[in-house]
């Protein structure tokens, strides 16, 4: 483990200077606090890291939308693989796993090619929260793993910068007037985020059909905001869309979808199924903390408590499986 001290006057000098080559993404509040493009040095002073960002960065990955490819006849066209350098900075532990986990998905298991160009030439510099930055956190309860380039840890004047990869030792090399060597460790208890291990029954396999659920279900919407806010879902349609221009002409596209919608298992014949409410709700859950879980040791879910805060009537299901008593 290498550690580094960055002053925390330094830390805009070193960010302009990484917007000069390489494009910087770092969360701005505005509205509300998201990832964005910082275009110019004032944008630097905008950067907010007080609060976690209310959308997540996976849409710089897995794109809300794009296009696989376009036809015209029988003629097919790919479109060719933008990949530019990209910087980001300010993302949460959270936040990181679940690139981590969409990495398996899109990866290591389904080796997609939009995705892992996307991801290419990525630096992944994160910002480690002291405390959970929202009353809805629970990423304390879920073994979440050290994934990153860089990550700077917060001491009032300065900052401890701990290197994760080879790009980000690469990173330190090449803007070296920003750090200094130091003799300070970082502890695992300087790891531990304070009030962020809300879940307290790690295990729901044997939850299923226990009558609680109501309490979601009964409040559920199924609008989609949960499954919209989530760092780590992955669901998606693919549609051809026809042209204007004539019949022959039409693109495929990939869309974010949602496990919430009875159109998401609609197949032939009009048959769905999961039709209720409450087979839907459920299996977004178990989704996150069993099924994801069984298949590759690993909880999908990265406990950054979006889901809930965005939901419209602030359905709290950690709360809910916590009071859960076992059959």
């Amino acid at each position: 483990m290498q550690i580094f001290r960055q002053e925390k006057k330094d830390l805009g000098k070193f960010l302009d200077q990484l917007r000069q080559s390489y494009e910087l993404i770092a969360p701005i509040k505005k509205d509300l606090v998201r990832f964005e493009s910082i275009k110019n040095s004032e944008d630097i002073t905008n950067i907010h890291l007080e609060k976690n960002s209310y959308f997540p960065i996976k849409e710089y990955f897995f794109k809300k939308q794009e296009v696989l490819f376009q036809f015209d006849g029988d003629k097919v066209t790919v479109p060719r693989f933008k990949t530019s350098e990209k910087v980001f900075f300010g993302i949460r532990k959270c936040d990181l796993n679940a690139i981590h986990h969409q990495d398996m998905v899109f990866i290591d298991q389904a080796d997609d090619p939009y995705y892992a160009a996307a991801r290419k030439g990525s630096y992944l510099l994160g910002y480690h929260c002291n405390e959970a930055p929202s009353e809805y956190c629970f990423c304390g309860s879920l073994n979440l793993i050290d994934f990153f380039d860089l990550m700077f840890y917060d001491r009032k004047d300065y900052f401890l910068v701990e290197v994760g990869s080879e790009k980000g030792k690469a990173l330190i090399e090449k803007y070296q007037e920003y750090f200094t060597k130091t003799d300070e460790q970082i502890m695992p208890q300087d790891k531990i985020i304070i009030n962020a291990d809300r879940l307290e029954k790690l295990d729901i396999s044997k939850l299923y059909d226990n009558p609680d659920w109501k309490k979601g279900v009964n409040l559920c919407l199924s609008c989609t905001a949960c499954t919209s806010l989530c760092p780590t879902c992955y669901c998606f349609d693919i549609k051809d869309e026809p042209s204007i221009k004539g019949p022959k002409k039409a693109e495929r596209k990939r869309s974010w979808s949602s496990c919430q919608l009875p159109e998401f298992t609609r197949v032939a014949h009009d048959h769905v199924f999961r039709k209720e409410r409450e087979q839907r709700f459920k299996h977004r859950i178990y989704h996150q903390l069993d099924y994801f879980k069984q298949r590759n040791g690993v909880n999908l879910c990265v406990g950054c408590g979006r889901c809930i805060e965005g939901c419209p009537t602030r359905i709290d299901f950690v709360k809910i499986i916590n009071e859960m008593k076992n059959e």
